[in-house]
């Protein structure tokens, strides 16, 4: 049900940012400059590469995560491209942590679609949507010299994949004819993940920890520089 609500929503964005794209008789304003003279009505493609940085949550922990997107933009209102995210839930800090102590690193990636709609205005305001998919690994926290002998034994670590959608919104601020920022959020749902993360007690007992399927499940908030011709 909640599937069906999210795909009829980008149904409907998508088609507003046809019916805006329809006609193009409009000159970018930008926040510090004045407006330009108008175009003659033709239509326009362009394009931009970004990079962004934000704060999300994995398993239930605060996390950092990076990422980059390229894409084409047909008429100022609707952008269509590929666009990535790596992530890590890790802020170890030098102390000792418990045999037990675990984190989660991966990343995602696939298909961009991105309504935009006022384009022209100084500010104004977007809606990326990220179909594909990914992989996380489940870690042991801090350094090394975490097993009996030393060293890390990769037979416990974890990997799983996962698809994931995740629909967003953007604020986004004309700074220059070839610059934008963009303040925004979303959600990541993805169709759950399958990890176990195993470790070794203070006995040298072997122990299992069952990560949540939905570790992954969560808000984002992130900013976005975008360079290119808009």
């Amino acid at each position: 049900m909640k599937s069906k609500t999210i795909l009829t929503l980008i149904a409907a964005l998508f088609a507003f940012a046809v019916v805006q794209a329809q006609g193009n008789d409009e000159e970018m304003q930008l926040l510090f400059h004045k407006k330009d003279k108008e175009s003659s009505g033709r239509f326009d493609n362009g394009g931009y590469g970004a990079f962004s940085i934000g704060w999300t949550q994995i398993d239930g922990r605060s996390a950092v995560n990076m990422g980059a997107r390229v894409a084409w933009i047909a008429n100022h209102h609707f952008a269509l491209g590929l666009a990535g995210s790596g992530f890590f839930n890790d802020f170890y800090k030098g102390n000792s942590p418990a045999p037990q102590d675990y984190f989660l690193a991966g990343g995602y990636g696939g298909i961009l679609v991105e309504p935009i709609v006022a384009p022209m205005k100084p500010v104004h305001v977007s809606f990326p949507v990220i179909f594909g998919a990914g992989g996380v690994t489940a870690n042991p926290s801090g350094g090394w010299d975490r097993y009996p002998h030393g060293g890390y034994n990769y037979d416990y670590y974890d990997f799983d994949t996962f698809f994931m959608i995740q629909p967003g919104v953007e604020v986004e601020f004309n700074i220059a004819k070839f610059l934008r920022i963009a303040l925004g959020g979303s959600y990541r749902f993805t169709d759950g993940i399958n990890l176990q993360y195993k470790y070794f007690d203070d006995t040298n007992l072997e122990q299992t920890i069952v990560v949540d399927s939905k570790a992954l499940n969560a808000f984002n908030a992130n900013i976005t520089f975008k360079f290119g011709w808009f």
